[in-house]
This record gives structure tokens, sequence and C-alpha cells, in this order.
């Protein structure tokens, strides 16, 4: 018993220290990023900040959101890629 009850007591511990994901997530320093931004990264950035909840793939939203925002002329299509690239990188910082 006394086995079982350490056990108990190292994974209780272990939960109560390991960082809570929504800890790692700075979106303060994520929007002064994105206020750095050329336009077209910060329509993307914008577009695409809300779409991210628990579990999104960054990659793929900000593809799917960039690809939208250039098929309607809201962004320029020869600089989509470097502009969801930049705004990527502010967008990581919103996220855990």
């Amino acid at each position: 018993m006394s086995g079982q009850r350490w056990a108990w007591r190292a994974v209780v511990i272990s939960a109560l220290l390991s960082p809570v994901p929504s800890a790692l997530a700075d979106p303060a320093a994520a929007q002064a990023c994105a206020a750095k931004l050329p336009k077209d990264a910060q329509t993307i950035f914008a577009a695409t900040l809300p779409q991210l909840g628990p579990g999104a793939n960054l990659r793929d939203v900000i593809t799917a959101t960039t690809r939208s925002l250039a098929m309607d002329n809201k962004i320029d299509r020869a600089t989509a890629r470097p502009s969801a690239q930049s705004a990527a990188k502010c967008l990581g910082l919103a996220t855990p």
C-alpha cells in the first residue's frame, strides 16, 4: 500500500509542478510584435488570432487564412507567403 500511496503522491506533485500551457502564451507580447508588422502581415495576424483555440494547428490555420485573404484581394498575393511567415512569429507568442 505504501508504494501505491507514494506513486499517487508523485503523480499529484508532478501535476502541480508542471507548467500550465495557457501560462506560456503571452498575448501582450504578441500584440506588441504585431504592431511592428507590415500592413499585410498585420491583416493576417488579426484574421488568424481569433481562430487559434486549444488544439489548433497554427500552420494550418494561418495557411487557410492567408489563402482566403489573398483570394479575396485583401492582401497582396505576391507577398502573401513572407507576410504569413512574419505574422506566424507574432502568433506563436499568443499560443501555448
